[in-house]
């Protein structure tokens, strides 16, 4: 899918993106006319968790045929999925059918027959783009294979987000150990600038809706890890919300952890009001469709993350020093 390693130019647009359930919209057509060097499909690439394996093929074979695909085929796609192209609505490890959900998921990408993902449990895996002094690693987890079921309340007792709340059972998981020990070896890996792909929000404190604050013993667990790797530059880039915040919690190295969410691509979201995030790092947030756009300027060191809409305007910025994302 394209030039990667140290033979490749240093990444300096990144598009990133979730929830997809149209392929035929502006702001489709509005991406393919920016800077791209990079397209990150956060999940919910295809809607496909009420018609079974058939109606996610055919999903999956109608956005691989669509204008905005084809367009983007040009430079660099990484992928991974959340629960609608998962195949289960809020679901985790308890789907039955989560093994032929990922041949089709790498079927769409046109992963080789003979690929080591395609004999891995899940979707996990990193790719590495630019030269030594403006690599950039691209981390994308599953938080679906191996999930343990959410807690939920009874929807009287709902957050404005939903009703899973958090948990104290820390024999759950989110990731699983297959995946926590993959994720140790990777970020081990020299980076100047690592971005962890999350299909859902890591850093906003707890909505009721799916979020890393549902499993606080995981989330703790993957900032201990920074800690124990001493992993610089980490950003995470999220979405599945159906809208946009930035946000950003302490980190364990005295950088802070900035988490960009963006979603959905093609959706409106009805409700159009926000949950509360004590953590969120500009006040606006955005709820019609879009795309994050993150430009890397390795001449000043900043990374400037962008909320992009239809009519290609900027509805949320902040611009992050490169610096400021090491361990002091």
């Amino acid at each position: 899918m394209g030039a990667r390693g140290d033979a490749a130019s240093p990444l300096q647009d990144v598009l990133f993106g979730s929830c997809l359930d149209t392929h035929d919209h502006p702001l489709l057509d509005r991406a393919l006319t920016l800077p791209r060097d990079l397209f990150v499909f956060m999940g919910d690439n295809v809607y496909a968790d009420k018609g079974g394996i058939p109606m996610m093929r055919e999903k999956y074979a109608l956005l691989k045929q669509s204008r905005f695909f084809t367009g983007l085929k040009n430079k660099p796609i990484v992928a991974t999925w959340d629960d609608h192209d998962f195949g289960l609505n809020d679901g985790g490890s308890e789907y039955a059918q989560k093994d032929e959900a990922q041949v089709e998921f790498w079927n769409w990408l046109d992963e080789p027959v003979d690929s080591p993902r395609r004999k891995q449990p899940g979707v996990y895996h990193s790719e590495s783009f630019g030269p030594e002094g403006q690599r950039v690693q691209v981390i994308l987890l599953d938080t679906r294979y191996f999930r343990s079921p959410m807690k939920k309340v009874a929807k009287d007792k709902a957050m404005l987000g939903g009703n899973s709340v958090p948990t104290d059972d820390t024999s759950t998981t989110f990731l699983g150990e297959a995946q926590w020990r993959w994720l140790e070896q990777v970020l081990r890996e020299p980076a100047d600038l690592r971005l962890v792909i999350s299909s859902v929000q890591f850093a906003p404190e707890a909505h009721g809706g799916e979020c890393w604050a549902n499993f606080p013993h995981e989330q703790q667990r993957f900032l201990n890890l920074l800690k124990t790797t001493r992993a610089a530059g980490v950003v995470i880039l999220s979405g599945d919300r159906h809208w946009c915040e930035f946000s950003k919690i302490e980190g364990p190295l005295g950088y802070p952890i900035y988490d960009f969410t963006s979603s959905s691509m093609t959706q409106k979201h009805p409700r159009g009001t926000p949950t509360t995030n004590k953590n969120r790092t500009v006040p606006k947030t955005y709820h019609f469709p879009n795309f994050g756009h993150l430009h890397i300027d390795w001449s000043s060191g900043t990374i400037t993350a962008r909320v992009i809409g239809e009519d290609g305007g900027t509805k949320i910025e902040q611009t992050v020093a490169l610096r400021d994302l090491q361990p002091r």
